[in-house]
């Protein structure tokens, strides 16, 4: 049966009118090819673009060599100080290179000789597509199935291991999203709101408590567009700092007008003062019903079964006043309502009435967490008509979809409390969309910005 052989050359043209043909792929069918052998096949697309790369990677580093060997401030040509062995890892296979170092110009320094290299990859020769991809999906699922997919892609070489994985994310999370952003002055001087909560996650180590705590918020502004925040609230590096450095990365300036709501945690109240302390502050009205419905419930089954379950009416008028009065702004009533409460079950008739240790415990702890958050009790029923919010909602979804979905849940990974942070910035970087521009902004060369759209012109 005869052969169908297609031959596939690379033409080289390091000068101009001086090619040179290299064949980089033979590719084999019979006359008789079933559905599997119409294309080409993984394996053979593995070979054919790791060859290409082979070919242009060393040719280049022998441009650059070339092109790097003369003194930038003298002219003079650099003596040679030898050769290292490097291995260039990207997506598309690994590359031996021989490495030329170059010795220091005597006019660049004080006569002791010294070298450098002509290439510098700062000890990690990996190419940033490579970096991106693993950064990318290792922020959404386990390392390990991140490893299991890298080896299936075309054309990597070899088995991906999770340890490989998890240290590229957490530098891509320590290096190419942390670097500092220019951000428009005009831009940030628009009002934001700030939404903060917390989480927990397992900790590695167990002589540490068996988890940690985790700040997750969401930055956003008026046309609607939101930045996600995470920071170990006990970590290695001050909160206020993390948080601070957050702040500045969605573009929120010292005289940007902000917003602060959360669920009335001490903790984040004097986070909140220590980095924007001239900010509105607003205790989240869902908490705030959340604690009244307990005591409404409580309020309902007082009494009941006996001939005191008229007292339920009663109690229940009461904190539907009091809640009505923090509605429309006006603290003062709903503490002496409150207190008034407090005051009625503690009277000798009323401490023989089924439920009535239990309702006096839920207003007490209703009243006392009210006033030690008196200072962020606003008009929530003319923020509500503003189009202002009142409810850190928007945050609870960042907890869930930031700390939750990727650390605790179905994924029951254990974390470390002092190199946690790195995987934070980069998964928030990848859920706000930002992770490409960060590669962007890091690399010179990575991915037109153009590139998605001229995609969907051409199809």
């Amino acid at each position: 049966m005869a052969k169908l052989v297609w031959r596939v050359k690379l033409v080289t043209e390091l000068q101009p009118g001086v090619t040179a043909k290299t064949e980089v792929a033979r590719i084999e069918r019979d006359e008789e090819a079933g559905l599997a052998e119409l294309g080409l096949r993984l394996d053979e697309t593995r070979q054919l673009t790791a060859a290409v790369q082979a070919q242009m990677v060393p040719a280049r580093v022998t441009v650059l060599s070339a092109y790097r060997r003369s003194c930038v401030a003298c002219g003079r040509t650099l003596a040679s100080g030898g050769h290292y062995r490097m291995r260039f890892r990207s997506l598309f296979g690994d590359v031996p290179l021989r490495v030329r170092r170059l010795l220091i110009c005597p006019c660049q320094g004080d006569g002791e000789a010294k070298s450098s290299a002509v290439l510098d990859f700062g000890g990690n020769a990996v190419a940033p597509e490579l970096t991106y991809v693993t950064a990318r999906y290792a922020a959404l699922v386990p390392f390990g199935k991140v490893a299991a997919l890298l080896s299936e892609l075309p054309p990597m070489s070899g088995t991906q291991h999770a340890s490989t994985v998890r240290n590229r994310t957490r530098r891509v999370g320590a290096i190419v999203v942390r670097q500092p952003t220019v951000t428009d002055t005009a831009q940030a001087a628009a009002p934001v709101v700030v939404g903060l909560d917390g989480g927990y996650v397992r900790n590695r180590h167990g002589r540490e408590g068996r988890h940690f705590e985790v700040i997750a918020g969401k930055v956003g502004d008026a046309e609607g567009a939101q930045h996600r925040l995470a920071f170990v609230r006990n970590g290695p590096v001050a909160a206020f700092e993390v948080f601070q450095q957050a702040l500045a990365a969605a573009g929120v300036g010292a005289d940007t007008p902000a917003t602060v709501l959360c669920d009335g945690d001490a903790g984040l109240w004097r986070l909140q003062r220590a980095t924007r302390p001239d900010a509105t502050v607003v205790s989240d009205w869902w908490h705030l019903a959340v604690r009244f419905e307990h005591a409404l419930q409580t309020a309902r089954g007082l009494g009941a079964g006996t001939a005191d379950a008229h007292l339920a009416d009663r109690t229940v008028r009461g904190l539907e006043r009091a809640k009505w009065r923090l509605w429309h702004g006006r603290w003062p009533g709903c503490r002496r309502k409150l207190a008034a409460l407090c005051r009625w079950t503690q009277r000798r008739p009323l401490r023989e009435v089924a439920g009535t240790e239990c309702l006096q415990r839920h207003v007490s702890e209703l009243l006392g967490y009210l006033e030690r958050n008196q200072g962020a009790l606003v008009h929530y029923a003319a923020r509500r008509r503003r189009g202002e919010p009142i409810s850190t909602a928007f945050v609870e979804s960042a907890v869930n979809e930031i700390v939750a979905r990727r650390m605790n849940k179905k994924q029951q990974m254990r974390w470390n409390r002092t190199t946690v942070q790195p995987f934070l910035d980069g998964r928030t970087a990848v859920l706000d969309g930002t992770l490409e521009d960060a590669f962007r902004r890091r690399y010179r060369g990575f991915r037109s910005a153009n590139d998605e759209g001229t995609t969907k012109a051409a199809s």
